[in-house]
């Protein structure tokens, strides 16, 4: 199995382009997910994992390692939002489901970043559907599901083979609205009493000092957690469906001048225009419109289409179970399908999460950019498009997976 293994892995290496110095893609169709739009017949220019150039009439610099891309499309790689890739395996053992903290003495201060696996064996699956970056998020926080509190601190990952996989290990504090037992005539006024503490020790030039808080049981790292979320430099995530939670959440947020992603948002459709006025961005899922439970009875499948055409900035996602990252792009044209305009689909799964999260070196195709790429053999959005090769930081990444590993074995053994 080791031998079959390291054999895979080489040929996956040797068949790919290896990364040169300064790397040229020419002819392709470039979807750039940024102010360029679509290009046809366009060129990439990667010198030292950047994009240096990006045009349909760039200057190949010498000695540049060429490669023709013609009948191909190429789109920035794609970014996971709001995924647990990388901490859980299998879901319903301990050792394997690093997700979250419920039994800790912290909530907002939980780091999920020191739960990342880069030896996961999802990775190189998700890879191989063209994710090269990730927002994974923990889950419930402190008491599951009994009362209020936070799940801990988002991280972008970078899923390229080799290399350590954290980008931003601060990339916001979740919250999940969803399920907490307690009613909602307690919930909004804790939750709001929360933030205001926050904001208060945020506000604070001398740190360590909690002086003038109104709740109790604060912990500093709890409180230095939630510092970036009350000053507007990070985002609150949170989980919430039902179109009067949002609402109460939006108006929370105004007053306090909280940066807000709404993950989920089944209802969001029914207070589009308030989602926008509040300038809150939103992760969902374009195929959720069966109602699972009374906090999602409006759900839509036009949902993205909707929110969308209100202004609201989206980002596409299949689960937040790892094993479903690599459907993403089929889940993009599936809200195509359904009335999202191409290239805002694009934009969902590239540009959009990045940016909501505080990524801004990765999710278009422009000069300054991480050479993150993905070449697709057609429309990226179709189930039957094959990825051609996946850059990350100009390097060619590897294809075998565990799957592709497993089915060498036993269509060999079967000969």
């Amino acid at each position: 199995m080791l031998k079959l293994m390291t054999s895979l892995c080489v040929a996956a290496f040797v068949t790919l382009p290896l990364q040169a110095q300064t790397l040229v893609l020419e002819h392709a169709k470039v979807l750039t997910a940024g102010s360029a739009g679509e290009l046809e017949d366009a060129s990439i220019v990667i010198e030292n994992g950047k994009i240096a150039a990006v045009g349909v009439a760039v200057t190949v610099p010498a000695g540049a390692d060429i490669i023709d891309m013609t009948g191909r499309v190429i789109t920035p790689g794609l970014v996971a939002a709001n995924t647990t890739l990388g901490v859980v395996e299998v879901n319903d053992r301990a050792n394997a489901n690093d997700s979250s903290a419920k039994t800790s003495d912290l909530s907002a201060s939980v780091e999920i970043q020191y739960a990342v696996n880069p030896a996961s064996t999802l990775i190189p699956v998700a890879r191989n559907g063209g994710i090269s970056r990730a927002i994974v998020t923990p889950g419930l926080g402190r008491g599951s599901l009994e009362k209020l509190s936070f799940g801990g601190q988002a991280a972008v990952i970078d899923t390229g083979a080799g290399q350590d996989p954290i980008i931003l290990p601060h990339a916001g504090v979740t919250l999940n609205l969803r399920g907490v037992k307690t009613g909602r005539a307690a919930v909004f006024p804790m939750l709001k009493a929360l933030l205001e503490d926050a904001a208060t020790y945020a506000a604070k030039e001398t740190p360590g000092d909690m002086s003038g808080l109104t709740q109790k049981n604060w912990t500093l790292a709890d409180l230095e957690a939630l510092a970036p979320v009350a000053r507007g430099e990070a985002p609150l995530i949170i989980e919430v469906d039902r179109a009067s939670d949002i609402s109460q959440m939006l108006k929370i947020g105004k007053a306090l001048n909280l940066k807000m992603v709404l993950v989920g948002a089944a209802e969001g459709w029914a207070v589009a225009d308030e989602i926008a006025d509040a300038d809150a961005s939103v992760v969902l899922n374009p195929i959720d419109n069966l109602p699972s439970n009374f906090d999602q009875v409006q759900a839509s499948i036009e949902n993205a289409t909707r929110l969308n055409a209100a202004g609201v900035k989206l980002a596409l996602t299949s689960n937040r179970d790892g094993h479903d990252v690599r459907l993403t792009r089929y889940h993009a044209g599936m809200a195509v399908a359904n009335g999202l305009p191409y290239e805002d689909a694009i934009k969902a799964i590239t540009v959009n999460p990045a940016r909501m999260f505080g990524d801004t070196t990765a999710g278009e195709i422009a000069v300054g950019q991480d050479a993150d790429i993905a070449v697709w053999s057609g429309d990226p959005l179709q189930p039957l498009t094959d990825l051609v090769v996946l850059y990350i930081g100009g390097e060619a990444q590897p294809k075998a997976d565990r799957q592709i590993i497993l089915r060498e074995k036993y269509m060999k053994s079967g000969e």
